[in-house]
């Protein structure tokens, strides 16, 4: 019953992604947000950006929290000692997919179409960054301190990195 109750925490942080990211896409569709140069956006400041990414990765945050909390979690198993490796290949390999898909392939126009795959895309990139640096702390102290700390310290590091882009850009 215990693994349930972080199961159903989980889900329903999955479902606040989901819901925030239509709540974006619900902001651009009306043009509630008029861009400097005529055209509507869900995101048009720079502090707008920074508050959705970080809200962003504190909901990836609380999922590894609540999977942390569980006994015999995913967080126990061997395959984090190659999930950094796994990480960088997955990221590149998503780069370079993405950016040729859209400058070659059919992401242009898919996006046209259908809007919300820019939020998707969004969180996709985010959370391969989140898992990345969790993967890494994750490696380094798997022994020497609990899951849940782990979790901690990888937000950290996360939402520092995003602050640091933040003022270098």
């Amino acid at each position: 019953m215990h693994k349930v109750r972080w199961s159903i925490y989980q889900l329903l942080t999955f479902s606040l992604i989901v819901l925030f990211m239509w709540f974006l896409e619900y902001i651009n569709q009306n043009g509630t947000n008029p861009h400097s140069s005529g055209e509507w956006t869900a995101v048009n400041s720079t502090y707008m950006t920074f508050i959705t990414v970080s809200l962003a990765i504190t909901l990836f945050y609380l999922i590894f929290l609540f999977e942390a909390k569980k006994d015999n979690s995913l967080l126990d198993r061997s395959l984090w000692k190659v999930m950094p490796t796994i990480c960088i290949v997955a990221g590149i390999v998503s780069v370079i997919l993405f950016l040729i898909g859209g400058i070659f392939g059919p992401i242009m126009e898919w996006v046209e179409q259908w809007r919300s795959l820019l939020y998707v895309f969004m969180i996709y990139f985010l959370f391969l960054i989140f898992l990345f640096i969790f993967s890494i702390e994750h490696k380094n102290n798997r022994f020497k301190q609990r899951n849940e700390k782990t979790v901690h310290i990888a937000f950290i590091w996360t939402i520092v990195l995003f602050i640091v882009l933040y003022f270098l850009f």
